[in-house]
């Protein structure tokens, strides 16, 4: 029994030889080779080797084992476990139903625990699907192994390699158990046929078993029981899966020469017990076959002298044989005979033996086998092969022959599981063994078939034996799909199969005829096969065929007579139709065997046109026969239905490679057809008594209501619209022309076009006669068909010709194939088959169809008509879905002004609109999210694939998501598609499904192409849209995660898989912390960064949202997350190789592996942000402990209890992996011809919102150039046409790198605006002080100016983030620390003190060269003015720096303070009040120096006059600041006025200043003419009190203006007071409290201040100008 690990093991190992098989198939001698040459060094195979030598034995129930699991008590692999009551009852019924050993019973439930999550059924049934589990993986690796090392001795007869040989070996000593090569290390062991016989046996019996159980319950009532039912179904399915393993394995063990004498003779033996056909006895045939071929042929390993003893054996018969199944001996003896007849042929080893009567035994040989012939031998080997190789696309022509040919052999059931591709495969293999045989062996046998066939003819008796036609089918299905078998038919025209297809198609009867071009179909599997067919039947070079052959001219004659008579006679029932080639005496042919003979000439004749394209041609092009002409009155006439859809499989056949002419004309011959054209003159299709005409459309829906009634017939016909609606290939992918003709249908209909076929398929028969139709597999082909035509018609649709045609200045109107493009949108189906997609019935339809049987759905193959047909239902709703916005807005209203009328016909009906959107008919089914999440784990890639697409584009509808949230009232509501998989449990299904193909190994040889890690992105990517739609709401997203949704809120519920993390959730973040991008090499793969890259997008919106971001936090917190993100290196990028290519030049960036740079640099960028949220929520959290541990890490060091700390790349090392453009940087390409172009309507949005050219409208926009260069009837001479071409190649080229060059500065700056942020809120929140404050600062500094320097100018983008963060670094530095006299710290002082000249400088420099926009230049200037107050203001002990920085500023000389000066009066607020903040510091600066540079140069620049000047307007400024609020502008007004104070401060400034007429400009402001009072609102002392703040700071510039003038301008504020005496006075007043009501302790405080601070300045004005001396003087 299988041991802890085991299952997984044998999984991982069947990957493992599912991908060498796989790498064979695709490159046998090279990569193919290598992967099997390495497989024997797999540790896999040392793991369960031990499990292959003892195949399926499992130890049976015992009472010890019982009283053991009894008692509570068992000991698994040295641990004692405790089992409560409950766990004791599940053991015990796991090992009562599966026989097995109590104790392993319940170590294989203790096993299952982890299954009952991801597969959501109880621990029973986990069990019991672990058990049948292990051994399907342990047979499937078994024979993979012997398929492996097949190929691997092939190879090895090819090449003698000392890399292989090892496999076999294996294969030899521990599966087949040959003889080790040291036989005492090993225990002998049963051999290895008759242990794979024995347990086929129990096999047979436990299925026996199942059956009586099933009986039982249903006596006892509980065979309706769910859990009852499903565990017998998938206990009875996995029985017979094993059952079929071993008996392909025991035919692999056959040929290995495992098998001896005795064990064909015990197998004959239970062969030949058998009592009853079933699915086992078809399983043995093989095994049969094998056996046969190994004892009796010449081919096999035995002699001559042991086949005699062994016919003697097998050719006995008994009394007991015609009691059992007498077809199965008798089908025994013809193939031994076939094939053991060989031995005595010319030459053969039986030829010569003596003392025999050669031509005796040829006779005695040959009665064996006709008698066993008579005996039903072929009708079983049919039977078989039918059951075996059977499929649901079983034409009902080959349905009905086979069925009429199976006379004896009970048919299996219908819910038969289906075989395998190995059984399959392996039963058709050993058939052509026996058909060969049979044909080289026992010619005479095969003659006298067609001499009796030929005489009950001709005596008109009635035919019972049809062996020859039985043995024509059986060579039909054992040669179909096997083209390099049907070379053994084609590739010698001289060998005995050639010869037998020359005899067996002449003077053929009409079930011979009809039996010989099923077989002709299945030998043209490939062009080359079809092509010798069709040569077969051109009749060229065979001299001894004879008229009466079957030839293309005798199917011809036969067609064109069926049709005549069909013209002729109004019904089929009255044929009596003249057969060519017969015999003297008139025969009487009956009905169905000429349809039949009729139907298969026709589906022979779509077959090889279908595969040859000499035949199609040969076929279209006939001139004599009017094929389709043909074809098209048989069509027209009232014909059984099935001869009507074999006619239009031909026509569908014949334009399969069909050219735009041949398109229009099958169009033109169809709509003959349907409007009567080919109608029979005597035809009773007419209007009954009504001597006026038919309308036009009175053939058309008489066709349509006769084929209606037929699904085969319809289906066939819808088939034919198919293809016809299909382009010719090199019509892409413009697309700008249609599949018919413009004036299609014009004579006949008000509107041109194929409305009505659409109408007619669409609308009746899919929207109404599929729901009626009761036969499942009809109903699934007849909507797959008309789901084809409807997805054919959108894909067929360019809808970036109109979008060209408004964006662009090229003419499509005459660049497009069609007339315009008013035509092209108006007739191309497009727009009928969108309508329909708003039609009630059509949409219900289409949910139907994608809502199926999860137990339909399991059975079904990948290619059955039941996954196709939801695979197709789930593309058209995609593709409508993307094409809804183009017709809704840009088609509709051109289509719908058009006169229409509507249908009244039932088989022409109108679309009747019922939805105003396609969504509004999406929402109508809530298990649509259901069933589209359980297709993504039934293992068909295709489906899975599709159904998540269809989920990302619905769950990120805003309609949708709208009408999800709707409710009856304003109350928040919870997502309705959300409560809908909460109710069945669906959600937990989906979330285990989508678990699972996580959990599923990445496949490391098809890497990107695998369909492992498709399913896997596509899940991803719906999460992502699902999630980015919505972030702030419970979405689908969030409950398939793990979350549990309410309304507007998460939470985990206790005891659920998200708090056991085992969700959905914790499955994602192994990606992140556990796959590597890299490969040994250290080589980074695109294909695992993408991966990577598109788990961590989910991961950021869920920690970003405010809805998940405290759960999400908290769980990647105990993931210890950010550490695991340091320890990959992911904020300091290394060096790597990316694909093989470093990232280095432009062409890189064309590369795909440029793919995998930009997806990892948006992770380095969602890293840093998720550390920066980390470290912020740790902070507010109080977790200290946590808090330091970050920093260390950061810092370089990952400190864990315990152990050593773990060296990480330090967040300071992040300077050396800035992004470099230049190395990418490139120019564009000099154009010629496309110069010019305007390609902005190919411009989209990225997942990014960066703006990237869409290659593909770039292509049709270079192909509409040229098509409008053509149209103009311009002469292109061979040499511009290369140029052309040249060029487009190369602009495309350019495009390419363009978008990846867009894309990596985005990405690039987001990743040094997230390390900016971490290292800001760092410095914010650490808890350094003092020098260990000063040593972070500094070290951040260190990091940061040489990209600063490399940056500050010439890319302005990363620069405002370098600034930004040197910003808060500077202002964070406390200027007062740094006065130590202790040496180390000195030296720490010093060198900060040089890293901020450097950041000076840098900043200077930017300043002086225009550097950036205003917004990166004010934080340039706040820069400049933090590090110049800082030396200012606390400059005592560094004079030296203050001279420096002084002449600093002079070096950068007029053009750094023309800058400046600029942005002062043309920047923005902020920008102005930074500008001028940093004047006033300047001037400041010069003032501590006495340095009057700055001041002489703002005055030379006129700087100091415009500056006064705008003292003008500062009291409009001032109130409409205040008025407005804005607070950039009160503050660019306190800037100007401060720097106008600190330059009245200064002897020179304040000069210039009243130079400049400082006094005038403010008598123009009018600031101090009118009392505050009335100025402002006295009650609103908010109001006054900064109209107070004014005053004071413009009396304040007076005031400094005449202190530091001295005596020049004393007049001036003399005069000043004068003309302002009441105003003086009244302030004065104010202050000293004198004033009715006005005391300075009435009022407002903040007023009270600004009043006493205007008396002040007041005052300072009167002393410095001797006012009241004067004034007393002159008085």
């Amino acid at each position: 029994m299988a041991d802890d690990g085991i299952v997984e093991a044998l999984q991982a190992l069947h990957r493992e030889l599912d991908i060498v098989s796989e790498a064979l198939k695709d490159d046998r001698e090279d990569g193919g080779r290598s992967l099997l040459a390495g497989l024997s060094q797999s540790p896999l195979l040392e793991a369960v080797k031990d499990k292959f030598k003892g195949l399926l034995e499992k130890p049976g129930r015992r009472k010890d084992s019982r009283d053991a699991v009894l008692s509570g008590k068992v000991t698994f692999s040295d641990e004692e476990w405790n089992l409560n009551r409950d766990f004791q009852e599940v053991a015990l019924q796991v090992a009562d139903e599966i026989d097995l050993d109590e104790v392993e019973a319940a170590k294989l439930a203790l096993l299952a625990e982890d299954d009952e999550t991801a597969l959501g059924r109880s621990r029973k049934e986990c069990a019991i699907i672990r058990f049948h589990q292990y051994r399907k993986y342990l047979l499937n690796c078994m024979l993979l192994l012997l398929e492996l090392s097949k190929e691997e001795e092939e190879l090895l007869d090819q090449d003698n390699g000392d890399d292989l040989g090892y496999l076999s070996q294996y294969v030899d000593v521990n599966i087949l158990r040959g003889t080790p090569p040291d036989p005492t290390d090993h225990k002998p062991l049963p051999r290895f046929v008759p242990a794979c016989v024995a347990t086929m046996h129990d096999i047979r019996v436990w299925l026996r078993r199942l059956s009586e159980q099933v009986t039982s319950a249903s006596v006892l009532g509980r065979a309706d029981e769910l859990q009852f039912q499903e565990t017998v179904e998938f206990t009875h399915i996995s029985l017979i899966q094993q059952h079929e393993l071993l008996s392909v394995i025991l035919c692999y063990a056959i040929e290995k020469r495992k098998a001896d004498q005795q064990d064909f003779v015990d197998f004959i033996r239970i062969f030949r017990q058998a009592t009853r056909y079933d699915t086992s006895i078809a399983h043995l045939v093989p095994v049969l076959g094998t056996y046969i071929t190994n004892f009796g042929s010449t081919e096999g390993s035995g002699s001559v002298e042991q086949a005699r003893v062994l016919n003697d054996i097998v050719c006995q018969q008994s009394d007991n044989d015609t009691q059992l199944l007498p077809f199965l001996n008798a089908a025994v003896r013809a193939w031994w005979v076939a094939e053991y007849s060989g031995w005595y042929m010319e030459d053969a080893a039986g030829s010569s033996l003596p003392d025999i009567d050669i031509d005796e035994e040829d006779k005695q040989r040959a009665k064996q086998l006709t008698d066993a012939l008579k005996e039903g031998a072929f009708d079983f080997m049919l039977s078989v092969v039918v059951d075996v190789r059977a499929s649901e696309w079983d034409h009902p022509t080959r349905k009905y022959l086979r069925q009429w040919l199976r006379k004896r052999t009970p048919t299996l059931p219908p819910d038969t599981i289906p075989f395998s591709a190995s059984l399959q495969d392996r039963l058709a293999a050993k058939l052509e063994t026996f058909v060969d045989a049979f044909i080289s062996n026992m010619p005479d046998v095969l003659r006298r078939l067609k001499i009796e066939e030929d005489e009950q003819r001709q005596t008109s008796q009635t035919q019972e034996d049809f062996d020859l036609e039985r043995f024509l089918l059986i060579i039909a299905y054992s040669f179909e799909g096997r083209p390099e078998a049907a070379d053994a038919f084609w590739g010698d025209p001289e060998n005995n199969l050639a010869g037998f297809l020359q005899w067996a198609s002449r003077r053929a009867t009409t079930p011979v005829q009809a039996a010989f071009c099923e077989m002709l179909q299945s030998l043209s599997e490939d062009s080359q096969s079809a092509t010798y067919a069709h040569e077969f039947l051109l009749d060229e070079g065979h001299q001894i065929r004879k008229p009466t052959s079957i030839t293309w001219v005798h199917i011809f004659g036969e067609l064109e007579f069926f049709a005549q008579m069909g013209r002729e006679k109004p019904t089929t029932s009255q044929l009596s139709i003249h057969r060519a080639g017969k015999l003297h005496n008139e025969q009487a042919e009956t009905e169905p065997e000429q349809m039949t003979m009729l139907e298969s000439y026709l589906r022979l004749m779509a077959k090889l046109a279908i595969q040859s394209e000499p035949a199609r041609v040969f076929l279209v092009e006939m001139p004599k026969a009017r094929l389709i002409e043909t074809l098209f009155q048989i069509v027209s006439s009232q014909v059984a239905p099935r001869i009507r859809a074999c006619a239009f499989q031909a026509l569908s056949a014949l334009v399969l490679r069909k050219s735009i002419n041949q398109s229009h004309g099958m169009w033109q011959y169809l709509e003959s057809c349907l409007t009567g054209y080919f109608m029979s003159p005597t035809s009773n299709r007419t209007l009954a008594s009504s001597t006026a005409p038919p309308p036009s459309s009175f053939y058309m829906e008489a066709l349509f209501q006769e084929m209606s009634s037929n699904i085969d017939d319809t289906s066939a016909f819808i088939q034919f619209m198919v293809i016809l609606a299909r382009l010719p290939e090199g019509y892409g992918p413009l697309n700008d022309v249609l599949p018919f003709p413009e004036d299609l249908g014009a004579s006949s209909r008000m509107r041109s076009g194929i409305e009505p076929y659409i109408d007619f398929s669409l609308g009746h028969m899919f929207s109404t006669k599929a729901q009626e139709t009761v036969e499942a597999l009809q109903q699934r082909i007849l909507r797959l068909c008309c789901l084809d035509l409807a997805l054919t018609c959108l894909a067929s649709f360019n809808e970036d010709l109109i979008v060209f045609s408004n964006k662009t200045n090229i003419a499509v109107d005459s660049a497009i194939q069609t007339t315009d493009l008013e035509t092209y949108v108006t007739l191309h189906p497009f727009a009928r088959v969108m309508e329909w997609m708003f039609d009630s019935k059509f949409m219900k339809g289409i949910l139907v169809t994608i809502h199926q049987s999860p137990a339909d759905v399991g059975k079904a193959a990948p290619d059955s008509p039941l996954i196709l047909g939801v695979l197709r239902a789930v593309e058209l709703v995609s593709k409508a879905l993307d094409l809804q916005a183009t017709y809704v807005d840009l088609v509709r209203p051109i289509v719908k002004p058009q006169n229409r009328t509507q249908s009244r016909s039932p088989f022409i009906p109108s679309p009747n609109g019922a939805y105003s959107s396609i969504e509004d008919g999406l929402i109508t089914s809530l298990t649509l999210i259901s069933d589209l999440g359980g297709y993504c784990g039934i293992g068909h890639p295709d489906l899975t694939l599709a159904s998540l697409k269809l989920l990302e584009t619905i769950s990120s509808s805003p309609r949708i998501i709208s009408a999800w949230h709707a409710g009856p009232t304003r109350q928040s509501q919870r997502n309705k598609a959300i409560v809908a998989l909460e109710e069945q449990g669906d959600s937990a299904t989906i979330a285990g499904t989508f678990i699972a193909e996580f959990r599923t190994p990445l496949d490391f040889h098809r890497q990107a192409d695998s369909p492992e890690y498709l399913t896997k992105v596509y899940i991803l990517d719906f999460l992502y849209s699902c999630l980015q739609a919505n972030p702030n709401r419970p979405t689908i997203a969030h409950l398939l995660l793990g979350f549990r949704c309410k309304a507007t809120t998460l939470e985990i519920e206790p005891g659920s898989a998200f708090d056991q993390r085992s969700a959905l959730f914790h499955t994602l973040l192994p990606v992140i912390l556990e796959v590597s991008a890299r490969n040994e090499e250290g080589v980074m793969l695109q294909w695992l960064v993408t991966l990577k890259y598109k788990v961590m997008r989910i991961l950021k919106i869920l920690w970003s949202s405010p809805l998940s971001a405290g759960i999400v936090l908290d769980d990647l917190r105990d993931n210890d997350f950010l550490f695991h993100l340091l320890m990959q290196g992911l904020v300091a990028e290394q060096g790597f190789i990316w694909d093989g290519y470093e990232a280095d030049g432009p062409d890189f960036l064309t590369r795909n592996a440029a793919q995998g740079y930009v997806d990892y640099l948006s992770i380095r960028a969602m890293a840093l942000e998720y550390i920066t949220r980390e470290l912020c929520s740790v902070s507010h959290g109080q977790t200290p402990g946590l808090k330091r541990r970050i920093f260390d890490a950061l810092g370089g060091q990952i400190r864990v209890d315990g152990l050593e700390a773990i060296p990480v790349p330090s967040v300071f090392e992040f300077h050396d992996s800035l992004p470099q453009e230049s190395l990418f940087a490139t120019p564009p390409p000099d154009l010629d011809k496309y110069r010019g172009l305007d390609l902005r309507p190919c411009l989209e949005e990225d997942d990014d919102s960066n703006l990237v050219y869409n290659l593909d409208k770039v292509q049709e926009i270079l192909l509409l150039r040229r098509s409008e260069a053509q149209s103009s009837n311009q002469i292109v001479l061979q040499q511009d046409a290369t140029a052309m071409e040249t060029e487009e190649e190369t602009l495309l080229l350019y495009l390419v790198y363009l978008n990846r060059f867009v894309q990596v500065k985005s990405y690039s700056h987001k990743v040094l605006k997230a390390w900016t942020k971490l290292l800001t809120v760092m410095t914010d929140c650490n808890d350094f002080k003092g020098t260990n404050k000063v040593s972070f600062i500094l070290q951040t500094l260190q990091a940061t100016l040489p990209s600063l320097e490399m940056h500050g100018s010439e890319n302005p983008d990363a620069a405002y983030e370098l600034a930004q963060l040197a910003r808060v670094l500077l202002f964070e530095l406390d200027f007062t620390t740094m006065t130590s006299t202790d040496k180390q710290n000195r030296a720490v002082e010093n060198l900060i003190s040089d890293k901020l000249f450097q950041l000076l400088e840098i900043c200077l420099n930017a300043i002086a060269k225009w550097a950036g926009n205003q917004e990166l230049r004010t934080v340039y200037y706040s820069i400049c003015y933090r590090h110049l107050t800082g030396l200012v203001d606390h400059g005592s002990g560094v004079l030296p720096g203050l001279r420096k920085t002084a002449k600093t500023i002079q070096a950068f000389g007029e053009k750094l303070l023309n800058v400046v000066c600029d942005d002062a009066f043309g920047g923005d607020p902020g920008c102005q009040s930074a500008a001028l903040v940093l004047l006033g510091t300047l001037v400041q600066l010069g003032k501590q120096e006495n340095d009057n540079y700055v001041v002489e140069t703002l005055n030379k620049l006129n700087f100091i006059g415009i500056l006064v000047d705008s003292l003008r307007g500062v009291l409009e400024e001032w109130e409409s600041a205040n008025q407005s609020g804005t607070l950039n502008e009160q503050h660019y007004l306190d800037a100007k006025l401060a720097l106008l104070l600190q330059l009245c401060q200064t002897r020179s400034g304040a000069k210039n200043v009243l130079h400049a007429n400082l006094f005038r400009a403010i008598e123009q402001s009018g600031l101090f003419r009118v009392d505050p009072e009335l100025q402002v609102d006295s009650a609103d002392h908010k109001a006054l009190e900064r109209h107070y703040t004014l005053l004071v700071k413009v009396s304040q510039i007076i005031g400094a203006a005449i202190v530091s003038r001295g005596s020049h301008n004393v007049l001036q504020g003399r005069r000043f007071l004068t003309e302002h005496r009441m105003l003086v006075m009244h302030v004065l007043k104010r202050s000293a409290g004198i004033g009715a009501g006005a005391g300075v302790g009435k009022m407002d405080g903040m007023l009270s201040d600004r009043i006493n601070e205007l008396a002040e300045a007041f005052m300072v004005l009167i002393t410095a100008t001797g006012f009241l001396e004067v004034s007393l003087s002159t008085m």
